[in-house]
């Protein structure tokens, strides 16, 4: 019996047109890795938001990624590629995550201390809980691999340790197996 394929999950905030470095540093790596593993790809929407906040070109600017990644290759009959916000259990667990999140932690999150130094006139609490939806992003496919970039390496073992909170608190259990970790593909 061949085994299950392991899960994959990652996103691309739609901020605006993807780049060469979205490509070389994410969506090369997806389309290698769409006969290997079991891969949920989104558009991240929500993730946009605590840098974004206008949403007047947040429609386009979905409709475009979802398009310019499957021009570079993702299929959408290997994988799975949708909208953040179209996943209405996200946002519920997200408030769940939330109610075990420390403020204390949130605020020593490398990836928030930069956005504050470069944006001081939007420091929200979507930035501040912003490891707190990627984390339920991840529990809900129950990923094992997420590749992400060094600066959001950290944001991974916060996962690691909201999703035990969680497990210990609520005596539920997600992603029991805690080997969550990124993934290099080249």
């Amino acid at each position: 019996m061949i085994g299950k394929k392991k899960i994959v999950m990652s996103g691309i905030r739609p901020t605006g047109f993807l780049h060469l470095g979205n490509y070389f540093g994410a969506i090369q790596n997806y389309v290698k890795m769409q006969d290997e593993f079991e891969c949920y790809f989104m558009v991240a929407d929500l993730h946009s938001l605590t840098t974004h906040p206008d949403t007047s070109e947040l429609k386009n600017n979905v409709y475009r990624v979802l398009a310019e990644n499957i021009a570079c290759g993702l299929d959408p009959d290997k994988v799975a590629l949708y909208c953040q916000s179209h996943v209405y259990e996200t946002s519920e667990l997200y408030l769940y995550l939330n109610m075990l999140a420390y403020i204390g932690e949130l605020e020593k999150t490398v990836t928030f201390k930069d956005k504050v130094r470069q944006h001081p006139e939007n420091i929200n609490a979507g930035l501040l809980t912003y490891p707190v939806l990627q984390t339920a992003d991840i529990i809900l496919h129950r990923a094992s691999y997420v590749p992400v970039g060094k600066d959001q390496e950290q944001h991974l073992e916060m996962a690691r340790n909201f999703a035990n909170r969680f497990n210990f608190v609520m005596e539920k259990y997600f992603l029991n197996h805690m080997l969550l970790t990124t993934i290099k593909y080249w």
